[in-house]
């Protein structure tokens, strides 16, 4: 291994193993553009989450840009080709501007001459970490004339798994954070489907709202005091699983409208117990989110089912496709995100799904 080769390797374990030491989203905001910095050296580093609601957007940068620029960024951004290629085909793996267009023709766009050109910028890489919709969480890294290299987007490439991963399980973290303050304000400051249960199963505290998806999609009686059986025993089986399970996966009962989805944290320390979020669906689980990795259709496809707990015969047949078009279509995505087996695709696929925060009245 060569003296380059061994450097940039060291960049990347160091990246992504501090980003899985922030304590909660604000600190991975703020905290990866430094991680990043050092990884990958830039004149600027950007992130952006862009959501419909304004009062959610959420922009920062390292060193603090001119307070203008986004207004005069989002009149000029259809020229990004970047962006426009992620907008077109979902793919958000780190592309560099002069993948799609040279500098000279680049530098004939108001973007650059307004945007760029004034702050001593030339060339940029970017790349989006998956979201569920409307909220897309963008990264940027902008320098002067030296393009980013080869070997630097591909570190950029292999570690987006593993930070669409450290931002899925803080942002877990977040919204189990906020699910119990909601349950410290009283009983009536959680409007979503939450459950807390003992080791036993047993219902210390359920929203109404949980009550009455459960009733319903599980056949219950609304008052119930446990959990049914069949959720007891796939809980057993999560907290069995070698090697753990991922925070970011969740449970799946049923399918199709009676499809439900049990995200499974920690309760407060020590006490033993588990908060359960519901939600009817599949989790926002779809293939056009899986394209944000920079999937085909029919690899996202593919990686869906699997991640649904289908196996490749199965996915195979719902796909109305041979098994061994399958089982190719996982090796690709086996190699596009980095990983070697498919409860590590569906752990990422996972990862790559977004939560619905707790939210009170």
């Amino acid at each position: 291994m060569s003296a380059r080769t061994e450097a940039m390797e060291q960049r990347l374990v160091t990246l992504v193993g501090d980003a899985y030491g922030f304590a909660d989203l604000d600190e991975f905001r703020h905290g990866i553009l430094p991680l990043l910095r050092e990884a990958v050296p830039n004149d600027y580093a950007a992130y952006n989450e862009v959501d419909d609601d304004p009062e959610r957007m959420i922009g920062i940068s390292e060193p603090v840009l001119p307070a203008d620029l986004p207004v005069r960024w989002a009149r000029l951004a259809h020229q990004h080709p970047v962006l426009e290629y992620v907008r077109r085909t979902r793919d958000g793996r780190p592309r560099r501007i002069s993948d799609f267009v040279d500098h000279e023709t680049f530098q004939r766009t108001a973007l650059y001459r307004e945007i760029y050109q004034p702050i001593g910028v030339a060339t940029q890489v970017a790349f989006t970490l998956p979201s569920r919709p409307p909220v897309v969480v963008g990264i940027a890294l902008s320098r002067g004339p030296e393009d980013f290299s080869d070997d630097e987007c591909t570190l950029l490439s292999q570690a987006r798994p593993h930070l669409i991963q450290a931002y899925r399980t803080i942002e877990l973290s977040t919204a189990r954070a906020a699910t119990l303050a909601a349950l410290e304000r009283g009983l009536d400051a959680l409007t979503n489907p939450v459950l807390v249960v003992d080791s036993h199963g047993r219902v210390n505290f359920a929203t109404d709202a949980a009550r009455l998806l459960l009733a319903d999609r599980l056949d219950l009686d609304e008052q119930f005091s446990r959990l049914p059986q069949p959720l007891i025993d796939a809980l057993a089986r999560r907290g069995a699983r070698s090697g753990g399970t991922p925070p970011t996966e969740p449970l799946l009962l049923g399918a199709g409208e009676t499809a439900l989805t049990v995200r499974v944290l920690p309760g407060p320390d020590g006490d033993g117990t588990t908060i359960l979020l519901l939600e009817p669906g599949t989790g926002g689980m779809s293939a056009t989110a899986l394209q944000g990795l920079g999937l085909t259709a029919r690899e996202a496809e593919a990686l869906r089912w699997i991640a649904l707990g289908r196996s490749g015969p199965e996915a195979a047949t719902l796909m109305g496709i041979s098994p061994r078009t399958v089982e190719k279509h996982l090796q690709h995505v086996h190699a596009k995100l980095g990983v070697a087996t498919s409860s590590q695709a569906a752990a990422t696929a996972w990862a790559a799904v977004g939560v619905r925060h707790p939210r009170g009245r």
